[in-house]
């Protein structure tokens, strides 16, 4: 074999040497499979894709952000100390450059073929990612990012502040090119696995990310005005072409005929059923206290309920909202303690041997690892290949009605009637969830709660946040918008590595080892904020570190 390897080395070298000796290679170094002669129909459909899963996957049921932001909370030790301890460790961030290399080339090739539809296709998700980028970590590689082809392997990391003031301002390109294209521009409707190449609702993804890091620089007007970048005109200019109903979702559908394109719960893309993660206690008690059925579309109910109605146990079929049939064992409750709701959620961080038999009384059944009958399970639906309420989700319609409610409160963006955008990003929450056509679910009784309305709300931006906190289950959104603001007021339970706070940051992937990466490492590391949270004597890349964004804003904390 090493011999056969060798000659056909010494081939194509002798087949280099004879080609150098010939005239003009202008045609022989034309190479058709090059990346910038890709269709960029292909490229789209790969980075399309390769974006959907790692959004889905950050915020995923067994993700630290949604132990985080307390959608789901891990009952053993595999996963535990990062899900419930918060014991978080240095993240890669391959990934994410990976997709915005072949992101570049779409618009390299939009450029080059005057296609200005490709051109805002490009500019928008190139800054989705780079904003989920920057908002993970704080400064990050951008503007000398992406470019090893001429010969930069160590691009600087570059402020946070400019990151975002060029995101903001390729979204606002990207609006422009999106507008009045002509019959040149075009995008194959079978390559664009989101749109199917309507222009209209790629132009109405970029400005409803506009709005979102508009709001999410609120409480940075001044220094991005100072770079030139006025968010009060950027929001008004957004919002007047962001999304207006479901329909504009920038959400990708799983296939589901193959691991690849199945959702990661199902059997094709997972060996066994994930049991591990359960519903974690403070959404499901919020839940029921408002009697919301977004519960039931996300959790399942016990499969043994504590019941002091019941003198023995008694079987009993329970029919939810949504027309979905399960069987429930009801036990007679020996202890005042006992929770004896149909649907029960795990107590945050709890240690343990506490949390494996949380609920479990004097039931002393062996039952098997992580199936305690007496804890809700995560709904059946995220341990299928598909179903119709799991996507890969970018951005919806809910979440722009919950920015425009915000940005209404709080003044300075132009938007007006707070809580007339408030009651329709509540019900179009329930309307994504299908809540909305269930025949004994009533949106008006449903939002006329003291729990619920806005008029009746103390603090109204709680209000909107804690709405937006369950209409983003799943979604790595709900962690930004508690950053920012301190809302939901969560807490943290009693394994808590760092005391009663949540992280607020991605910590950098390890350094390369080469002197100009650490010089450009180190200093991203040195600009960020200290906190109460980082032990003497630890580096600030810490999980409990203060990225520009928050610093000077007391919040969260």
């Amino acid at each position: 074999m090493k011999t056969i390897k060798a000659l056909r080395i010494s081939f194509l070298a002798t087949m280099c040497l004879w080609l150098s000796a010939c005239g003009d290679l202008t045609e022989i170094n034309k190479n058709p499979n090059s990346p910038e002669n890709v269709s960029s129909n292909y490229v789209l459909t790969y980075s399309l894709v390769n974006s959907g899963k790692l959004v889905f996957n950050l915020g995923k049921n067994s993700s630290k952000i949604a132990a985080a932001m307390q959608y789901m909370q891990a009952g053993t030790n595999e996963g535990a100390a990062e899900t419930n301890q918060y014991a978080w460790t240095q993240e890669s961030w391959a990934g994410y450059y990976d997709i915005l290399r072949n992101v570049q080339i779409i618009y390299d090739n939009g450029v080059r073929d005057d296609n200005k539809f490709f051109q805002g296709i490009g500019l928008t998700m190139k800054s989705m990612v780079f904003g989920l980028l920057t908002d993970l970590y704080g400064d990050i590689p951008y503007s000398e990012a992406l470019q090893a082809s001429n010969g930069q392997f160590f691009p600087k990391y570059d402020a946070q502040a400019d990151v975002y003031k060029g995101i903001m301002t390729d979204l606002k390109t990207a609006d422009g090119l999106l507008q009045n294209l002509s019959a040149k521009d075009a995008v194959s409707a079978t390559s664009d696995v989101m749109y199917k190449g309507d222009v209209t609702k790629w132009r109405k993804f970029a400005n409803s990310l506009r709005l979102r890091y508009a709001l999410r620089l609120a409480d940075k007007k001044a220094e991005m005005a100072a770079l030139g970048i006025n968010l009060e005109t950027e929001f008004k200019e957004a919002s007047a072409n962001a999304f207006t109903s479901k329909s504009d979702d920038a959400s990708i559908a799983f296939l589901g005929t193959n691991s690849d394109n199945s959702q990661p719960g199902g059997p094709l893309a997972s060996a066994t059923f994930n049991w591990l993660t359960k519903p974690a206690k403070p959404l499901v008690d919020k839940l029921i206290q408002l009697n919301d059925p977004r519960l039931q579309r996300w959790a399942n109910p016990v499969k043994r309920k504590w019941d002091a109605t019941v003198k023995t146990e008694t079987t009993k079929s329970y029919t939810n909202l949504f027309g979905e049939t399960y069987s429930v064992v009801y036990v007679p409750a020996v202890a005042s303690s006992a929770d004896t709701s149909l649907y029960v959620g795990l107590p945050v961080g709890l240690p343990i041997t506490q949390g494996i038999v949380y609920n479990k009384g004097n039931d002393v059944s062996v039952y098997p690892n992580e199936q305690n009958p007496y804890i809700s399970f995560i709904h059946d639906r995220y341990r299928k290949n598909i179903d119709p309420y799991v996507a890969m989700n970018f951005m919806n319609y809910p979440e722009v009605e919950f920015i425009l409610a915000e940005a209404a409160l709080l003044g300075g963006f132009g938007a007006t009637d707070a809580e007339v955008h408030y009651k329709k990003a509540v019900q179009a929450s329930m309307d994504k969830e299908g809540a909305l056509t269930a025949a004994t679910f009533n949106f008006e009784n449903y939002y006329a709660q003291p729990g619920v309305s806005y008029a009746s709300a103390t603090n109204k931006q709680e209000r909107i946040l804690e709405q937006k906190w369950i209409s983003s289950w799943f979604s790595i959104q709900s962690w930004f918008d508690w950053r920012r603001t301190g809302f939901p007021a969560l807490k943290t339970g009693p394994v808590a590595q760092f005391g009663p706070a949540l992280p607020i940051r991605y910590m950098y992937p390890s350094p390369n080892l080469d002197p100009k990466y650490i010089a450009n490492y180190t200093d991203a590391v040195n600009k960020l904020g200290s906190t109460n949270y980082i032990p003497a004597g630890q580096s600030k890349d810490h999980h409990y570190a203060k990225m520009w964004l928050i610093q000077g804003t007391n919040k969260p904390y």
